[in-house]
């Protein structure tokens, strides 16, 4: 058996392992060994920074320090598992501790530490703890594996700490300023944790102005709240530090997390945003919500409660508004790639199209484009298969000469009220389009989708059948199917109608309810449309086919002594000597023969062009009615 034999390591190993970042950046460096400070439990990191070529490097910490045992553990373990072997949180030190006693930790992997590679080929580790310092040289040795000496151990006047230094450093492709600048921007959230760069303590003074904003937050009995946002204007490793951090008295009120905001929904751990902004607010106004050790806020506090939804309200509306180009430019792109889909919409199902797609952006920022386009593609063809029925009581209460003079009308509309008719005149016209490629076609197969097209065009035949209340009639479907025998054909969908040998057809009844307790009694109106197929001729015979069906609804007791009714017998044309209508049972029902060219030109004199003349209305200029009414004309909207 052959001698056990080892892998080897390349060059670029550890750069690999850990990040070329961490090896070659310097800003991202000096993060990562602050935040290994932080992760100690210091409260204050010294930092010598190295303005030129082969200037001492060192970072010095208050924290826990490390024995010899720990260091070979922690320090020297590649991957080192943070989360298992020392929990999330990092503890404070007694001697430094101010109120809290833990904090959320950074580090997770142990990458971090070989951040020091970014200022020399290798670094010296001195860590104090219970008094006593080691001090350690790191380096790589000639197989480019990480390796460390123990060069000292005495003890020490310093409890606990770590001292990080290179005597002849590289200089950083960063200069001092810049260094502050990027440690500011991350480490101001805890007071109570302090950077000094080369004697100079770091302030908000360092951030500089285009990465900084402040605003007043006014809550009414309470107070001012200021409010700092700093953005790094860079997307973080993690959200570490970043969310809302709550101060009072100059100390931090638990962490600063997105965690709890009431914002997590606007702001997504995985999305750069979450990596890249910091909301500061000073809540000096409700020192007394403040729990005794600092971890939050009393939550029963109706001052803090009262606060907590103005402060959570307007980070809501800064962070939408910081996102507000990104989501418009992805609305633009779902809109362009629907676009057919969208031209076939009303103008309201247009707008509750667009209001819904723009909220789901706002509240659910977590769902990709992708995701998103196909949602707004499922509503999009959601809302143009429906179709209005009824046009609102102004115009179907309306006499021509009334339509005619639009101005009557019009000074009684809002704009959402001329976004209704609008949809409602546009549906008619696409109707009366479908309607007459059919009937006026004598070879047409296409007789039985006539009766559902006539359901919703009732108002054809006259202003009083303008109401959604007519529908198809259960009870006397059930009638006509025994009436008609075998020759029956019933839709699956109302409104249901019989299918016969020469046509189709229909029976569409208003109820009538009782004066005192206003149940449904009966039928109080009905409309029967009976449809000839084209090329059958109205006669005599063809007339007294709907007194048939007529009578037999009496006869049964579904119409009553009150009822009125309505024939409308049409077809492609008529006996001359059979046009005028005809009444039975001294006028209660009437009987219509009717040309479908009559129909047509009927149910186009009734919209007397009025799409044509709102589209002028001078109350709609500045509008997005007008766009919407231009886009339309692009599209032919009438096909059959």
């Amino acid at each position: 058996m052959s001698q056990k034999q080892y892998a080897s390591f390349s060059d670029r190993f550890l750069e690999s392992f850990a990040g070329s970042s961490i090896f070659s950046e310097p800003k991202v460096a000096i993060i990562e060994l602050i935040a290994n400070a932080w992760d100690a439990g210091a409260t204050e990191v010294k930092i010598k920074w190295p303005e030129k070529h082969e200037d001492p490097f060192e970072i010095t910490d208050n924290g826990h320090g490390m024995t010899e045992r720990e260091f070979e553990t922690r320090f020297m373990v590649l991957a080192y598992e943070r989360l298992k072997e020392m929990g999330g949180f990092a503890h404070i030190p007694p001697d430094h501790r101010d109120k809290i006693a833990v904090r959320p930790a950074f580090g997770k992997n142990g990458k971090g530490r070989l951040a020091s590679f970014a200022f020399g080929e290798s670094f010296k580790v001195s860590t104090t703890k219970q008094g006593i310092e080691r001090i350690f040289r790191i380096f790589i040795d000639n197989n480019n594996r990480l390796a460390y000496q123990k060069i000292d151990e005495k003890e020490s006047s310093i409890p606990h700490g770590t001292t990080i230094f290179i005597e002849k450093a590289i200089k950083p492709r960063l200069s001092f300023e810049d260094a502050k600048k990027e440690i500011g921007m991350r480490f101001l959230v805890d007071p109570n944790f302090t950077v000094w760069v080369n004697t100079e303590k770091v302030s908000f003074e360092d951030v500089p102005e285009n990465h900084i904003k402040e605003y007043n937050v006014e809550i009414k009995d309470i107070g001012f709240f200021p409010v700092k946002v700093i953005d790094v204007q860079a997307t973080d490793k993690s959200t570490q530090l970043h969310g809302i951090a709550w101060q009072v008295k100059n100390r931090l009120v638990g962490e600063c997390t997105w965690k709890g905001s009431g914002s997590e929904h606007l702001v997504d751990g995985r999305k750069s945003v979450a990596k890249r902004y910091i909301f500061i607010v000073n809540a000096d106004s409700i020192e007394d919500a403040v729990l005794p050790d600092w971890t939050g806020f009393k939550n029963y506090d109706d001052k803090y409660k009262k606060s907590c939804v103005a402060i959570y309200t307007s980070v809501k509306e800064h962070i939408l508004d910081l996102t507000k180009g990104q989501r418009e430019e992805a609305f633009k792109d779902i809109e362009g790639s629907i676009k057919p889909t969208l031209r076939k919409m009303g103008i309201v199902s247009r707008e509750k199209w667009e209001k819904f797609v723009k909220e789901v952006q706002e509240e659910c920022p977590s769902i990709g484009n992708d995701e998103l386009e196909k949602i707004a593609s499922l509503l999009a063809k959601l809302e143009t298969s429906e179709s209005k029925y009824g046009l609102i009581n102004t115009l179907a209460n309306a006499s021509v000469e009334d339509l005619d003079n639009l101005s009557k009308i019009i000074e009684k509309w809002d704009i959402d009220v001329a976004k209704i008719v609008l949809d409602e005149i546009e549906w008619r016209t696409k109707l009366i389009e479908k309607l007459q490629s059919k009937v006026l076609n004598e070879g047409s197969d296409e007789v039985q989708e006539l009766q559902p097209l006539f359901h919703r065009g009732l108002w054809i035949f006259g202003p009083e059948y303008e109401t959604i209340e007519y529908t198809s009639n259960k009870g006397m479907t059930q009638v006509i199917q025994q009436l008609f025998g075998s020759a029956i054909k019933g839709s699956s969908t109302r409104p249901d109608f019989a299918i016969l040998k020469d046509g189709t057809v229909g029976l569409y009844s208003l109820p009538k309810f009782d004066e005192d307790d206003f149940g449904e009694i009966g039928v109080d109106r009905l409309v029967v449309i009976e449809l000839k197929r084209p090329g059958i001729p109205i006669d005599r015979e063809q007339k007294g086919q709907a007194w048939k069906y007529v009578k037999e609804l009496f006869s049964k007791g579904l119409l009553k002594d009150y009822s009125q009714v309505v024939c409308f017998v049409l077809g492609s044309k008529i006996d001359p000597l059979e046009s005028g209508k005809s009444t039975e049972m001294n006028g209660r029902v009437v009987i219509f023969p009717m040309e479908y060219d009559m129909v047509m030109r009927r149910a186009k004199s009734r919209l007397l062009n009025l799409h044509e003349k709102i589209r002028q209305a001078p109350f709609l200029k500045e509008t997005r009615i007008r766009a919407y009414l231009n886009d339309k004309a692009q599209l032919n909207m009438f096909e059959a």
